[in-house]
């Protein structure tokens, strides 16, 4: 490629990433940006939004890592999930499935906000089961 052609989808890219970061931000999950001349690193911090009877402290949450390579989103990120909180380990797999699957599906697209938005739709689901779960415990005892 000439250097025109790598100034144009590096600016492509830019605008790409710099939409998705808007809509992540619209999701309400906090994040950190971390760039370098080679990658951005994006760390999102994923908590359900959905209002509960669960102390904080017991909430299901995560911290999404994202790895980008320089022409993100032409090319996929590495995703790490961490810092997880109260997580059961089989929603980690059901998690990490879905980004394969993300990957797959939308290559050369933004990875970003599906995947976000997979990983926060499932911990809030799982979180409504915990809260219907217990809320049938406390009526047995009643």
């Amino acid at each position: 490629m000439n250097s025109i052609s790598l100034e144009k989808l590096g600016s492509f890219c830019k605008a790409l990433r710099d939409s998705e970061l808007r809509t992540v931000a619209l999701l309400g999950c906090p994040m950190k940006v971390r760039k370098s001349r080679h990658f951005f690193q994006l760390e999102v911090f994923v908590r359900a939004h959905v209002e509960t009877e669960i102390p904080t402290d017991d909430r299901i949450s995560c911290k999404l890592i994202f790895k980008c390579p320089k022409f993100y989103p032409r090319d996929a990120p590495e995703v790490h999930m961490r810092f997880k909180k109260n997580f059961p380990d089989y929603l980690e797999s059901e998690i990490l499935w879905e980004f394969e699957r993300v990957k797959n599906s939308y290559r050369g697209s933004q990875y970003i906000i599906p995947m976000v938005s997979s990983a926060l739709y499932m911990i809030e689901r799982e979180e409504q089961k915990c809260t219907k779960s217990a809320v049938k415990d406390e009526s047995r005892n009643l």
